[in-house]
């Protein structure tokens, strides 16, 4: 079951997506892609157990795939770091899932690293976002 923060997490990361669109002048179809695929990025976790949770990409991307959701491999290969697909929505994805907090907020690259390492006790270098914030930020994205 997908708890209250993770709910508040969902939203900002699709209302993140949909205002950076809208910024960006995107056309329509794309802003409306962009929200729903911030609202379905975590989708997974409704069908795991916590000790399972670290696999949501890949239940969520599956089961949508099976749906013939256009944007599937996006929430399947988000949070993966040097990962064989690239699509600019997996990267404005990854950016928007590491600026938006577990509580819903929106933080900066190194605030959402510096929560995670706090939330579950392992040091920064150590988290599996690490590389991933790494990765943007080489490809510009703060």
């Amino acid at each position: 079951m997908i708890s209250e923060d993770r709910k508040k997490h969902i939203w900002g990361v699709a209302n993140f997506l949909k205002e950076f669109a809208i910024e960006e002048k995107m056309k329509e179809q794309d802003v409306e892609d962009l929200f729903t695929l911030g609202l379905l990025h975590d989708i997974g976790y409704e069908f795991l157990e916590p000790q399972d949770y670290i696999n949501h990409n890949f239940v969520g991307g599956n089961m949508l795939k099976e749906q013939g959701y256009k944007y599937w491999k996006e929430v399947y290969y988000h949070g993966i770091a040097n990962c064989e697909y690239q699509s600019k929505f997996l990267d404005l994805l990854n950016w928007a899932d590491m600026r938006v907090d577990s509580s819903g907020n929106r933080v900066s690259l190194d605030g959402r690293l510096e929560e995670l390492s706090v939330r579950y006790h392992v040091p920064l270098k150590e988290l599996d976002s690490y590389p991933i914030v790494c990765e943007l930020k080489a490809k510009g994205f703060k």
